[in-house]
């Protein structure tokens, strides 16, 4: 068995020597955490034992709640934070003798290391063909375009948006079938419709705000507000898409509008404003 950190609920193997976590895409772990500095800290898998050492980052590395100031040897099941972000060591006492090429971890390995399943959500409880699922407290688990949302939010700020859109694709997908099921929590709705916006505007294709009324019919709920004010400065970009999409989520908005508080109201009405722009 490999060293691996748990890091967003699934595992990523760290090959023998030098693992770079920090910032920027030129390290073996990229986080995207304001609180993360360039060149973090850096990760090593020797013979002799598993370390971490600060590289001098402003706000510095802690293990289980107490700040590595200096290299420090780590333990099966420690809990590394940088940033906010915390990653859980496993693997420690199966450390290979031989060393293994170290592989960047950027836009292409985040692809080909994690199973695309895992980057899926899962409400599911492990049941006995499939333990391999983490026992932790449901409303802690991440959904799965936290992470792959990242590195596709990276390939639109490079202007590859065909990239993007691949990588984002299936995870919308199951987002939309479990959204179909009933089985789609709010803040995720709120995600995948961001993501599709997203994609409207780097792509062009009118099929992704489709998406987000689609999505939100779905739902029987109004956009929040924000996604309503990116709508409104993305929709002027992309191809026409599907109206009757559109008008039966506006269908369903005056059914339900009974219910509505004047904040809710306005976002309607902002809403149904779209329609001259979809035109």
């Amino acid at each position: 068995m490999a060293v691996r950190l748990r890091y967003l609920a699934h595992d990523l193997e760290v090959p023998m020597g030098q693992f770079l976590i920090g910032r920027t895409p030129e390290c073996q772990l990229s986080l995207d955490d304001p609180l993360v500095s360039r060149r973090h800290a850096i990760l090593e898998i020797q013979p002799d034992g598993v370390f971490v050492q600060d590289l001098g980052s402003r706000n510095g590395v802690f293990v289980n709640g107490e700040r590595a100031e200096v290299r420090t040897r780590l333990c099966e099941g420690d809990t590394i934070r940088i940033g906010t972000q915390d990653l859980v060591l496993s693997g420690v006492g199966d450390v290979p003798s031989a060393p293994k090429p170290a592989a960047r971890f950027d836009m292409r390995s985040t692809m080909q290391d994690l199973r695309m399943s895992d980057l899926l959500i899962d409400d599911d409880p492990p049941t006995s063909v499939n333990m391999r699922r983490p026992t932790t407290d449901p409303g802690r688990r991440v959904h799965g375009l936290s992470l792959i949302g990242g590195v596709a939010d990276k390939a639109l700020q490079l202007g590859r948006a065909d990239e993007a859109e691949r990588l984002l694709q299936r995870a919308l997908q199951q987002t939309m079938i479990k959204a179909r099921e009933g089985n789609l929590p709010p803040e995720h709705s709120e995600k995948a419709a961001l993501h599709a916006i997203r994609l409207a505007g780097g792509t062009t294709r009118g099929a992704w705000i489709d998406y987000v009324f689609e999505l939100y019919t779905l739902r029987r709920a109004p956009l929040p507000a924000r996604l309503v004010d990116e709508l409104y400065a993305v929709v002027r970009k992309v191809k026409h898409g599907d109206l009757s999409v559109f008008r039966a989520y506006v269908a369903c908005l005056r059914e339900i509008s009974h219910g509505f508080g004047p904040a809710e109201r306005f976002i309607q009405q902002r809403i149904e404003g779209l329609e001259r722009l979809l035109l």
